[in-house]
């Protein structure tokens, strides 16, 4: 296994950034530490990657993390990506940003905002199938990394949540369960251009089609009460068991209407989001989750942006395994008397 950065650091007693500043000077370092980490540079044979210095010839100090341009805000789920990603670059220096200004003036705007130098590199999040942001950044000459798949010929590398891998996870496991009738409530098509959700969609379809359960798909706005109306009879449209959904906020509308009517999650309903949480509202509440560490999904799309340009430049998209996150909203189903 190859020596890291980390390892020096360890072994010499002092932070992996400690270990970036003596190796490149970018920052005064006592004498003492100097020799220690030499020391452990030396004892270990480490060989420092040369994605640092493919970096600093481009002159890159910032990178912008780049939410789709229709975004009027952060939202709670985003810092987690964007932290993963100043994690992986803090050590080189490198500042992160997130523009919000892009909104208003689209692909000319992100042009602007790379010929004024604002940003050096990027980060895209929200990637939607050839993303035109992409194209822009790369003609651009901009070192670009995804957060996501555009399926764009020679487009730009990145990290993506494995969602086969995902789907299949819970499938499987509302299968062990008991469940064969299960609701898979989705966000309408069109709803906004990332490629996430209809790739969840599909996932699930092809998961449940394997695992021989029946599957009723309804997709509807990113309202509650859409959610709430998919409630019939007491229980759910067709006899349903459980309900898998990527969106959240009908899924808060469907858990506070089955609430209301006496159906007590899990032990008459399953409840599981697909790659996303609840939001936090009155009603809401957390249910099991079946997603990726965004964290780490950020902190792997920083590491590849440093390594572009070195002799190991990442291709292509590479997929993280799914997580999942038990909140007790799953249960094995109930037997109806007979």
């Amino acid at each position: 296994m190859a020596v890291t950065r980390a390892d020096v650091a360890r072994l010499a007693g002092v932070s992996p950034s400690t270990v970036t500043y003596v190796l490149t000077g970018r920052r005064p370092v006592s004498a003492l530490t100097k020799q220690r980490v030499r020391r452990a540079v030396t004892e270990l044979g480490y060989h420092p990657d040369r994605s640092a210095s493919a970096l600093a010839s481009r002159k890159i100090s910032t990178v912008g993390v780049l939410l789709r341009l229709d975004r009027s805000a952060i939202e709670s789920d985003d810092l987690s990506y964007i932290d993963g990603v100043r994690e992986a670059v803090a050590a080189e220096g490198i500042q992160v940003v997130v523009p919000m200004s892009l909104r208003h003036d689209g692909d000319e705007g992100l042009r602007e905002l790379v010929r004024s130098r604002s940003v050096d590199a990027a980060v895209l999040m929200d990637v939607a199938p050839l993303d035109e942001r992409e194209r822009l950044l790369l003609a651009e000459g901009v070192p670009t990394t995804l957060i996501g798949t555009s399926g764009t010929p020679e487009g730009a590398p990145g990290i993506d949540a494995d969602f086969e891998a995902m789907a299949l996870l819970a499938v499987e496991h509302l299968t062990v369960l008991g469940h064969r009738r299960v609701l898979l409530l989705s966000r309408l098509a069109g709803a906004e251009p990332a490629n996430a959700y209809p790739a969840q969609v599909r996932a699930v379809q092809t998961a449940a089609r394997g695992c021989g359960v029946e599957l009723f798909h309804r997709s509807v706005p990113d309202d509650p009460i859409a959610g709430a109306a998919l409630l019939e009879g007491g229980g759910l449209i067709g006899d349903c068991t459980a309900v898998l959904s990527n969106n959240p906020w009908a899924l808060t509308g469907l858990v506070a209407a089955a609430r209301a009517v006496g159906l007590a999650v899990p032990a008459d309903l399953s409840v599981a989001s697909l790659g996303v949480m609840i939001p936090n509202s009155v009603t809401a509440s957390p249910v099991t989750e079946f997603g990726v560490d965004t964290f780490g999904l950020g902190r792997r799309a920083g590491e590849l942006l440093l390594a572009l340009g070195s002799s190991r430049a990442p291709h292509g998209i590479v997929l993280e395994p799914p997580l999942i996150t038990d909140r007790g909203t799953t249960g094995s189903v109930r037997s109806v008397p007979g």
